[in-house]
């Protein structure tokens, strides 16, 4: 292993790196996931890595008693290990879970990462020896109030952008961003059913969050169904499956990746993703690896690996008819939709997780 040191007048210093998320989670959320394995990556490089997930932040609202109470309850069951996390972080990182942080703390480090618009405000009052201040983003979240974002976007933090239209949004703010594209994990997402072999199967992730467009989607769904019977279903989510859903519709709650990849991805010719707006299409990416075509809306995180009409159709966002044509398109024509998983494959393929780490670690000046 290649352990990376800073070299300092009195010895050898290992480089220190600090993440800062919002609480944890229950559940599998892209975002968290692509923290954890550049952390790991970066742990494996020989850093002393540490993730901190910050729940109550001095910087925010301060909780009320319902909050206080079910974050008490999911840390209990976490610490008796009847909630088992969804993803394994290395086991040489430090991750400590706080209810409510405070400056005391964030240990004394070489760099210091901010991976939400919350906790970059927090990251920005921090003291300097809590390291060089960064500030990942990785989606437009206005959802937390567009002015208070915006001003987010004007801390003195360095900023790393996981998209073409992010970074282009830090430039219309005159913000200097350095790209580091998402990745696909080509270890866990390829194809293993020829696509010229697949029957008429769309596949598409559910989610309660109104900005991943499902009932949308369910409603094109309904549509297709309704005019080609013969079509099959596939949803998957970490939500209960919903009442709502066409006839026949098979759906998987919180499915491994081996079944994500081999009885919902490559089972499927077709993959449907309606959101709003996205930082980054993690399964889309995914579903294309394993050569499904895909039907996506022109939400923005499509935009680094998907041309319309060459490795995706492309309709605008929240238009059930044109999305809909769309989809009946790569249902009925199978030359063109071949074209589009072929094409959208080789695209994803060139996304490597390698790729990706080096250029985070070059984004925090390290490499």
């Amino acid at each position: 292993m290649v352990i990376y040191v800073k070299l300092i007048t009195w010895g050898i210093k290992i480089m220190k790196i600090t993440f800062i998320l919002p609480g944890f989670t229950r559940f599998p959320v892209g975002g968290y996931q692509i923290v954890y394995q550049y952390a790991g990556y970066l742990s494996s490089k020989g850093y002393d890595v540490e993730i901190i997930h910050a729940m109550f932040l001095p910087t925010q609202e301060k909780p009320g008693i319902k909050k206080k109470i079910i974050y008490s309850v999911k840390s209990f069951l976490f610490a008796l290990h009847l909630i088992r996390p969804w993803f394994q972080i290395d086991s040489r990182i430090k991750v400590l879970n706080k209810g409510k942080i405070l400056t005391k703390d964030v240990r004394k480090a070489d760099r210091v990462i901010a991976t939400a618009w919350e906790t970059s405000e927090f990251v920005s009052l921090l003291p300097s020896e809590c390291g060089e201040k960064y500030y990942f983003i990785q989606h437009y979240e206005t959802w937390g109030g567009k002015e208070r974002v915006d001003k987010t976007w004007k801390l003195p933090l360095k900023k790393i952008v996981i998209a073409s239209w992010l970074k282009k949004i830090a430039s219309e703010m005159q913000e200097e961003a350095v790209l580091v594209p998402n990745f696909v994990e080509q270890n866990n997402f390829f194809v293993t059913k020829p696509i010229k072999d697949r029957t008429p199967t769309i596949s598409m992730l559910y989610s309660e969050h109104e900005i991943k467009g499902s009932n949308l989607g369910i409603q094109v769904l309904k549509m297709l169904k309704n005019k080609y019977s013969n079509v099959h279903i596939k949803l998957f989510g970490v939500f209960e499956k919903p009442d709502n859903l066409p006839e026949g519709t098979m759906y998987y709650q919180n499915p491994s990746r081996k079944v994500l990849r081999d009885e919902i991805y490559n089972e499927s010719s077709v993959y449907l993703f309606p959101s709003v707006s996205e930082g980054w299409g993690l399964t889309a990416t995914e579903a294309m690896a394993c050569g499904a075509a895909l039907c996506s809306t022109d939400n923005g995180g499509v935009d680094d690996f998907a041309v319309d009409g060459e490795s995706a159709l492309i309709s605008p966002v929240n238009n059930a008819e044109r999305l809909f044509k769309n989809l009946e398109r790569l249902v009925i024509d199978g030359e063109l939709r071949n074209k589009i998983a072929v094409n959208g494959q080789q695209n994803v393929l060139k996304l490597t997780f390698d790729s990706s780490a080096h250029l985070f670690e070059h984004a925090i000046d390290l490499a």
